[in-house]
């Protein structure tokens, strides 16, 4: 498996890569500026001494007998330049025409010339006349006459003043600048080697600099990468310790990203907050996890508890009818027998109720008239409960936007917790009204479209230990599983709650000094 970079070495290294490149541009123009700054000067000077050479031509022909010295000479090439010694002849002839080749000895020409002061190292002077040539250079403090090759290049330099760039073998590069006088071609050059050699030492310098700078800047970026970076340990080391916990049996607290990390860099900072958030999440999800794992357990057990008592009902008295019984006895039985399978019913339509809505079953949205829903439900509790008072209370003339039977079912259900729940007597007043200023809207609707269908009665209340739970499932006023069939199941006002949420609206349990008032808010048609 291939090690993968780390990111403190990729970024120390791509940092050293950017001063490297700085420093490359920067070598590259100073560079540049040194050379041009340098032609510069040397322009100026071959302006200086082309001027000086209109006035003086200094290139004098050789004497006679060097002349047929290099005649019969097997040392003159045609590659290059030959230099004569200082001594041994005599001065050239005025006048005489223009020959390369012969030194210039003392006692010659004493003007501003090649034979006179005022020319440096490495000057270079150039006559054409009449189809004749001649030229030399100052070379090794000693003049050089030209030979035919160089003498050839430097006829071909345009002859427009400006400087040029020539290059003659065993001679080096010069600088030169060509006009026309008098019907003469003069040339004068001055040397480039130097330039070139400052050029170099420059480059060479500055490039040995940037690779101490830029190895340099790679160490001092590698540190100060890692020592930014540090923080991310931090939240690798939180993450590795949830990744090595069992999650699903570990009730201990998550480890959470320190402050180190928090009050570090601004996206070490963000990485750090959102993994605390990330915790956070996790352990609200593995406390709602436990929540309804636990609620489901405990709807086993007591959905298996309100089973297992009908059918254990039903199992004793079908062994009773099976018995030398009277027919009286046996009608019981048989009379008990249906009211259990009745209730049995009852709980499994309830259940699967709570099912259906914990599936997100959409319910029908339109337009009801809650009024002769509510007379009907108050006529079928008074029928059934004929000791308690029944009554219609305030009565808006609007509609509710929801299911006509799921209104009927939340009717039916608070109407019978109140008769089950309240001894004979009680006053039980159903009343719907438009939701209080202030109301909470449901889903996004403001309070002025919402309606309040109240249930409330004057009886004992509801036990202050169950008040917060009141609408979890299996829970009743009377906590005993001995409870006789008009017992309710304890699942009626959950499932209240499931279909008011299921109808966009909410149930909530109002703090009263007497008896149970509870508020179903729906929303209005």
């Amino acid at each position: 498996m291939t090690r993968r970079r780390s990111l403190a070495g990729r970024l120390s290294r791509a940092l050293a890569a950017c001063v490297a490149l700085a420093l490359i541009v920067m070598v590259a123009a100073s560079t540049l500026v040194m050379r041009s700054w340098m032609l510069g000067n040397m322009d100026s000077e071959l302006h200086r001494l082309s001027q000086r050479a209109g006035e003086h031509l200094d290139v004098e022909d050789p004497p006679d007998d060097e002349v047929d010295a290099d005649d019969d000479s097997d040392d003159d090439s045609d590659d290059g330049a030959r230099t004569t010694p200082q001594s041994g002849g005599r001065a050239p002839r005025p006048g005489g025409p223009i020959v390369p080749g012969g030194p210039v000895v003392p006692g010659g020409p004493t003007g501003p010339g090649f034979g006179g002061s005022g020319i440096s190292e490495g000057t270079l002077q150039y006559v054409s006349e009449d189809g004749q040539a001649a030229g030399a250079v100052v070379s090794n403090f000693s003049v050089t006459y030209l030979n035919e090759p160089a003498l050839e290049i430097l006829a071909h330099v345009p002859t427009d003043g400006a400087p040029h760039t020539v290059h003659l073998k065993e001679l080096g590069t010069f600088r030169v600048t060509s006009q026309v006088v008098d019907d003469k071609t003069v040339l004068v050059g001055v040397q480039m080697d130097s330039v070139d050699d400052v050029v170099m030492m420059l480059v060479a310098v500055e490039v040995g600099l940037s690779l101490v700078v830029a190895i340099a800047a790679g160490f001092a970026g590698r540190a100060w990468v890692r020592r930014e970076l540090r923080p991310l340990g931090v939240v690798r080391a939180a993450a590795a310790d949830i990744a090595r916990r069992d999650l699903a049996d570990d009730a201990e607290e998550l480890t959470r990203v320190g402050e180190e990390a928090t009050s570090g860099p601004v996206e070490v900072a963000d990485v750090a907050g959102a993994l605390n958030s990330m915790i956070d999440a996790v352990e609200d999800g593995m406390e709602r996890r436990a929540r309804s794992e636990a609620k489901l357990r405990q709807f086993v057990a007591d959905a298996s508890h309100e089973l297992r008592t009908p059918l254990a009902s039903v199992q004793g008295y079908a062994q009773l009818a099976r018995r030398d019984i009277d027919e009286a006895s046996r009608t019981q039985a048989l009379e008990r027998i249906s009211s259990e399978g009745a209730r049995m019913v009852s709980l499994v339509e309830e259940m699967l109720t709570l099912a259906r809505l914990d599936g997100d079953r959409a319910l029908k949205r339109e337009n009801v008239d809650v009024i002769p829903l509510i007379l009907d439900a108050l006529s079928d509790a008074h029928v059934v409960a004929p000791d308690h008072a029944w009554e219609l209370g305030e009565a808006a003339d609007v509609q509710v936007l929801g299911d006509e039977a799921a209104l009927r079912q939340i009717l039916t259900n608070l109407l019978a917790n109140a008769r089950v729940h309240t001894p004979a007597g009680t006053r039980v007043t159903v009343s719907l009204s438009r939701a209080p200023q202030g109301a909470e809207p449901v889903k996004g609707a403001p309070a002025s479209s919402m309606l309040t269908l109240r249930v409330a009665d004057d009886g004992p209340g509801i036990p202050a230990e169950i008040r917060d739970r009141v609408f979890d499932r299996f829970v009743r006023g009377d906590s005993s599983r001995t409870r006789d069939g008009r017992g309710s199941s304890g699942l009626g006002m959950s499932i209240v709650e499931s279909l008011a949420r299921a109808m966009g609206g909410s149930v909530r349990l109002v703090d009263s000094e007497k008896g149970t008032v509870i508020d179903v808010t729906l929303p209005a048609a």
